[in-house]
């Protein structure tokens, strides 16, 4: 059987059986488009998130160093479910670094360390794009098996935006007075959705 991964799903591929789940050919490789895309994402911030566990310091270090080290483990078993939602539609789930890098809509940052704040606006724009994406599988496909694989992955998305943003709160200090968390070198980056 011969292997091309370049588009996640090579009309060419000899497969003995195709999924007959009632979605037609055409829909499932929207859906597997869709699901690439969002894998790339997943991808993409995972090294993020990894990066900012390798190179964490100063204040709040252990502590952060063990939720980046939880956030980039989950990432990683989003990216599982996602590739097997794609090998359940009939598609190849793309697994090259290049592939990731072609297909994502979350930014590449190469040469910086991603502080907290770039990891919640990258948290933040995969939750645009998951809702996005959500609602195409819905109400355009039809396919509610994709459908609620990435209104779950939003949630999970939602979640670790919270933890990120609570690191980012402004809290009381004895006085009553609101000081900033003290760990804030802020570098926001752009992100169109």
């Amino acid at each position: 059987m011969e292997h091309n991964r370049n588009d996640g799903h090579n009309t060419n591929l000899q497969v003995e059986i195709q999924p007959n789940i009632g979605l037609d050919s055409d829909v499932r490789h929207s859906v597997v488009d869709i699901l690439n895309n969002t894998l790339a994402n997943e991808a993409v911030l995972s090294q993020k998130t990894r990066s900012a566990h390798w190179n964490v310091s100063g204040a709040g270090f252990l502590e952060l160093h063990i939720l980046f080290d939880s956030q980039y483990k989950q990432l990683n078993e989003i990216s599982d479910e996602i590739a097997e939602r794609a090998r359940m539609l009939g598609g190849i789930a793309i697994g090259s670094l290049q592939e990731f890098i072609n297909l994502a809509r979350i930014e590449e940052q190469p040469g910086s360390v991603p502080k907290i704040m770039n990891l919640l606006a990258d948290h933040e724009a995969a939750i645009r794009l998951l809702r996005e994406d959500a609602r195409k599988c819905s109400e355009e496909h039809e396919d509610e098996g994709t459908f609620e694989l990435l209104v779950s992955v939003m949630s999970l998305h939602e979640k670790m935006a919270w933890m990120l943003r609570s690191y980012l709160e402004i809290e009381p200090n004895h006085d009553g007075k609101l000081v900033p968390m003290p760990q804030l070198p802020v570098d926001l980056p752009s992100y169109t959705s």
